[in-house]
């Protein structure tokens, strides 16, 4: 029970059931409610604050099979969210350039998603994708800034202290505007990652992000970075 006071209060509950068919297959379904309120940034953050904004309220389901042994696993899918009053960022009046949260009546994602895990000896691989449609109900348009198609796929190497690792992440198409016609386009990222075990506790790790310098945007005209690194210490107590 949320009980705010500039939004009012909401109930939420969740009811899931698994059932294992063998040694090896698991299959679930669940179902739940979700809300969300929205921040004070949204509601009072000058110039593009909104203090008429409602909070977020969703309904979610899904199914899934699930496939487990000592060296792999895997799972399938399938989800449908309906979202009432979902927040999302649009112009303040038609051709504007200023952006403010606004609510959604109604909205539906539905899709599947898909995901395997593996090991080989000294080698971890795992992958993933994600086919989604989010939908304004109203206008049976596609939600601003969603792909409906992401995927990944990555590797690590373990040998004695190090460990070796790279990724590609990749991402379809979305519109930014609310009538699907401003386009952006895809784009693929590949990260390499390494790590150094100083004891059980301790390491050492670095990340290269987007080793291509790769340009996209998830936002049009608003910059992404390109080439990254950063280096670090880590202490993960066991």
């Amino acid at each position: 029970h949320d009980d705010i006071s500039q939004t009012g209060s909401k109930n939420t509950r969740a009811l899931s059931y698994g059932y294992q068919i063998n040694e090896v297959w698991r299959t679930h379904a669940a179902y739940g409610t979700a809300f969300k309120a929205p921040s004070m940034n949204d509601l009072y953050w000058p110039g593009t604050g909104n203090p008429h904004l409602k909070p977020e309220y969703a309904r979610n389901r899904e199914v899934a099979l699930h496939y487990e042994t000592a060296q792999h696993t895997a799972s399938l899918t399938y989800f449908r969210n309906n979202i009432e009053d979902l927040i999302q960022w649009r112009p303040q009046s038609p051709g504007s350039w200023t952006w403010v949260p606004q609510n959604v009546d109604s909205a539906k994602i539905t899709g599947w998603s898909l995901a395997w895990k593996g090991r080989f000896g000294p080698f971890a691989l795992r992958s993933s994708l994600d086919l989604t449609d989010p939908r304004d109900k109203e206008t049976d348009k596609r939600l601003v800034r969603r792909a409906r198609r992401q995927a990944s796929v990555g590797v690590d190497y373990t040998a004695n202290a190090w460990t070796l690792g790279g990724e590609v992440i990749a991402s379809g198409p979305r519109f930014d505007d609310m009538q699907n016609t401003a386009r952006m386009g895809g784009y693929a990222l590949t990260n390499l990652t390494a790590s150094y075990r100083l004891d059980k506790d301790v390491s050492l790790f670095a990340r290269i992000n987007n080793v291509f310098d790769k340009q996209y945007e998830l936002v049009r005209y608003y910059g992404t970075s390109g080439l990254n690194a950063l280096v670090g210490l880590r202490y993960q107590p066991k």
